[in-house]
């Protein structure tokens, strides 16, 4: 009987070590899948930092066509 009860013990100890294990295996899975997902966002947010820059860019050089506009149309004369 006392036999029974190391090998019931053991088998517990057994039970709690696979959770265990599974447990780590599947923070381990999801840790991997939240680095993968940072990556991405990361790729993202240099893309959108990179056309954000491009917009910049192209508004600055159509409020400069525009003000040149201007300027030409303020030299035309108003008189008849």
């Amino acid at each position: 009987m006392e036999g029974k009860r190391e090998i019931d013990k053991f088998e517990v100890l057994e039970e709690k070590l696979n959770r265990i294990l599974e447990g780590y295996i599947n923070l381990k899975e999801e840790k991997e899948g939240l680095i993968s997902q940072l990556k991405e966002k990361e790729e993202e947010v240099e893309r959108l930092k990179g056309e954000i820059s491009s917009l910049k860019q192209e508004r600055s050089q159509v409020r400069n066509r525009i003000e040149r506009l201007i300027e030409r149309l303020e030299e035309i004369p108003l008189e008849q």
